[in-house]
């Protein structure tokens, strides 16, 4: 039988195929949202490659139904799942699609852009899973990233959002267990940093973490200690660093940090 894909495009210069045999899973994630999970488009081991449709509320299950009839019956070899260019859809509940097109994507966390932005600031983040255990990992290079003076104040940069991640028990399963390595010493005066977080995903720098769960107080760090976390994430949290001194840094020249976290599906 003669391979099926499946057609995603979100604009003129933004599509994607994907052969059937690449699907791993379709999730409804919220009310409003169905996730196809592929395969990496690249083929990188242990990453895969998502596309987020937005739906009407409450149609998740109707949706993926669709999809999944036209997988199984469509005689078409080709099969337009979502097509924003010419509003051509597999189910008229679907109204949007996101794409990455460049394949580059992984399956790990997406930093706000409050340290993103930062001037040299380094972020990357990815998924591995082994039997039912999911390893999530976040890689951050703190340089460009500043402080305030005021103790338990986010890290970060500007008015943007400048959580490290969102936790979901989907991508991340139920965390258990996880800690922080320092590869690199962080800047005078942002060596005393805690990981945290907080049901809110809108706070910026120098903001206060809003009902914070302190996931693990360092003390302080330096190359080569690692922290265990003692409190963990719930499922739909977001990650945040914070400095514990007084002292503000306007940007951060180093300061490399591998957080580690264990879940279960």
């Amino acid at each position: 039988m003669a391979a099926k894909f499946l057609y995603f495009a979100n604009s003129a210069t933004s599509a994607m195929t994907f052969p059937v045999d690449n699907l791993l899973a379709i999730d409804q994630l919220d009310n409003e949202s169905v996730v196809m999970t592929f395969e990496h488009a690249l083929g990188t081991a242990g990453s895969n490659t998502k596309v987020d449709m937005t739906v009407n509320a409450g149609t998740g299950k109707t949706v993926m139904q669709s999809i999944s009839e036209a997988i199984a019956f469509s005689k078409d070899q080709f099969v337009v799942i979502a097509d924003s260019v010419n509003n051509n859809f597999i189910d008229s509940n679907i109204t949007a699609v996101s794409v990455d097109d460049s394949g580059a994507t992984n399956n790990g966390l997406t930093a706000g852009a409050g340290i993103t932005s930062g001037t040299d600031t380094v972020y990357h983040s990815w998924v591995e899973k082994n039997g039912n255990i999911i390893k999530t990992s976040i890689y951050i290079d703190l340089d460009g990233l500043g402080s305030s003076v005021t103790a338990d104040d986010i890290v970060g940069v500007g008015t943007d959002p400048a959580h490290i991640g969102q936790i979901t028990a989907a991508q991340n399963g139920t965390i258990f267990a996880g800690q922080i390595t320092t590869l690199e010493t962080p800047t005078a005066n942002l060596t005393n940093i805690d990981l945290a977080s907080s049901a809110t995903g809108t706070l910026a720098f120098s903001d206060p973490v809003t009902s914070p769960t302190v996931l693990a107080n360092t003390g302080g760090v330096s190359v080569n200690t690692i922290d265990a976390l003692t409190l963990f994430p719930a499922a739909n949290d977001f990650l945040y660093i914070t400095s514990a001194t007084t002292v503000a840094v306007t940007e951060a020249a180093a300061g490399k940090l591998l957080i580690e976290l264990y879940g279960t599906e």
